[in-house]
């Protein structure tokens, strides 16, 4: 039985060996060069293979190299224009606050003059509102002393007429007097 399960299930060298005679047999020695060439061809494809990819792991590396290079200094750049913005920030907060207490100075300044320009209209303006009312007092007092002057002066209307009527009068009777004695 043992013969029978061998000759049943050959072995794999032996299906190997088997596949190799009927090529030889079919093909001949031309197989064997043929088999020569793919191994040869296979190693060559191989080695290619490899190269390609050592040259490939090779520009791999270079463009990494490259990109964490670019990456380092556009990180550089970025750190470096973050602090100029930053001290420009600072230089600008100190301008705003130098313009504020400037503003502030200016403002006071302006607040302490705008005071003693007050105080010095309130001043003027009593000095001159004194100064009319003197010169009001001076006027009525040259007004009623004219005015005085003027009743002195002046001969009443009615004493003025008391006075006519007693010329007339006079003199009506002078004139009759001279009348009677021309005649």
């Amino acid at each position: 039985m043992e013969n029978q399960n061998n000759i049943k299930q050959p072995t794999a060298t032996n299906e190997v060996e088997n596949i190799s005679k009927i090529r030889d047999i079919l093909f001949g020695n031309n197989m064997n060069e043929y088999e020569k060439r793919f191994e040869f061809l296979e190693e060559k494809l191989n080695q290619a293979i490899a190269e390609n990819k050592q040259e490939q792991d090779k520009k791999l590396s270079a463009i990494d190299f490259f990109i964490k290079k670019e990456l380092q200094t556009f990180n550089t750049r970025l750190t470096e224009e973050e602090e100029a913005r930053r001290n420009f920030d600072k230089k600008l907060l100190a301008n705003i606050e130098e313009l504020e207490q400037t503003f502030s100075r200016f403002k006071q300044t302006t607040n302490d003059n705008m005071s003693d320009d007050r105080e010095n209209f309130k001043t003027i303006t009593n000095d001159l509102s004194e100064q009319i009312l003197l010169l009001k007092q001076n006027i009525n007092e040259r007004m009623e002393h004219n005015n005085n002057q003027l009743q002195t002066n002046k001969v009443d209307r009615s004493s003025l007429a008391v006075m006519l009527t007693d010329l007339a009068c006079k003199l009506a009777g002078e004139n009759d007097n001279i009348n009677s004695d021309n005649k």
